[in-house]
C-alpha cells in the first residue's frame, strides 16, 4: 500500500492508498516546533486509529511546504515502516509541464494539485485550493501548469480581522444564511466567507477571460468546506492533492 503525506502550513494530511482506492485519511495540526518523537507519535496514532498494524505499507511519498518537516517525516516513515519515502521536488518526475518564468519555484502543493486534477479532468482547468493561502491554478489546453494567483486564506483574514481591531471578537467560521448580518458574529462571518466566495468566482471569471475559453472549475483544500455550498459551479475534490501524490508515485515506481 502507498502512504501519501501532505505537509501544509496549517494541516498535515495522511492518506493510505490500496492501488487506486483511498482507504483511509487522517489529519493533524502542523506544529513546526514539535520534535521528531512527537510527530512519530502522531503517525503511530494514525496507524492505531485506523487499525493499520497489519497493513503492509511498501511505498510513501511526501509533499511539503514546510521544508524543515520533510526530513523529519522521511525519518519517521523509514523507522515505522522500513520504507524510503519520496519527497516531491525538482528531482522527482511529476510528468507535469510547467509554463512559468521559473518552474523551480512552483510549490510541491501546486504541482500535486495540478497532477491530481489533470488525472481526473484533463485540461482547461481552474483549481481553487483554499488552505493557509488561497491558490488559484490554471491548467491550459495541453494539460500544462499555466500559472497561478496566490492570496491570503480564510483563516488569515479572520485572524487579522479580530487581532487588528479593538472591538471585533474571534469567530468560528460558519457561512451565514444571509449576506446582510444582523449581529456581529454573522456580520463578520458574512464578510469573511462571502468575500472569499466572490473572490474565487471573480478569479475564475478573470482566468477564463484572460485565456479566452471556459474552464472546468475545481475546489479543494482544507478551508473549502466553508464555501463549497456557495460555489455550486465547482467540483469539490476533498483529497485532490493526495490523488496527485498517488499519480506521481506511479510515475516514479520502478516496480
Amino acid at each position: 500500500m502507498l502512504l501519501t503525506i501532505d505537509i501544509g502550513n496549517t494541516l498535515i494530511d495522511f492518506g493510505l492508498w490500496d492501488n487506486d482506492e483511498l482507504s483511509f485519511v487522517y489529519k493533524t495540526r502542523t506544529k513546526p516546533l514539535r520534535s521528531l518523537d512527537e510527530y512519530r507519535s502522531v503517525l503511530e496514532l494514525f496507524v492505531m486509529t485506523k487499525h493499520l498494524e497489519e497493513v503492509e505499507i511498501d511505498r510513501a511519498i511526501i509533499s511539503s511546504v514546510v521544508p524543515p518537516l520533510s526530513p523529519i517525516f522521511k525519518t519517521i516513515v523509514s523507522s515505522l515502516f522500513g520504507v524510503k519515502a519520496k519527497i516531491l521536488g525538482p528531482r522527482l518526475k511529476s510528468g507535469l509541464a510547467i509554463k512559468t518564468d521559473n518552474p523551480q519555484e512552483v510549490g510541491a502543493d501546486l504541482v500535486a494539485d495540478a497532477v491530481g486534477a489533470i488525472s481526473k479532468y484533463g485540461s482547461n482547468l481552474f483549481i481553487a485550493d483554499l488552505g493557509t493561502a488561497n491558490k488559484f491554478i490554471y491548467i491550459d489546453e495541453n494539460s500544462a501548469f499555466g500559472g497561478c494567483a496566490i492570496a491570503p486564506g480564510l483563516a488569515i483574514g479572520a485572524n487579522s480581522l479580530s487581532k487588528d481591531t479593538a472591538a471585533l471578537p474571534e469567530v468560528n467560521l460558519l457561512a451565514p444564511d444571509h449576506v446582510i448580518g444582523k449581529n456581529t458574529h454573522d456580520s463578520m462571518n458574512s464578510g469573511i466567507i462571502f468575500s472569499n466566495v466572490y473572490a474565487i468566482e471573480g478569479f475564475a471569471n478573470a482566468f477564463e477571460k484572460e485565456v479566452g475559453r471556459p474552464l472546468k472549475r475545481i475546489l479543494t483544500g482544507g478551508n473549502s468546506i466553508y464555501v463549497k455550498k456557495n460555489l455550486p459551479g465547482f467540483e469539490y475534490e476533498e483529497n485532490l492533492l493526495l490523488l496527485g501524490l498517488k499519480e506521481i508515485d506511479k510515475r516514479n515506481n520502478k516496480k
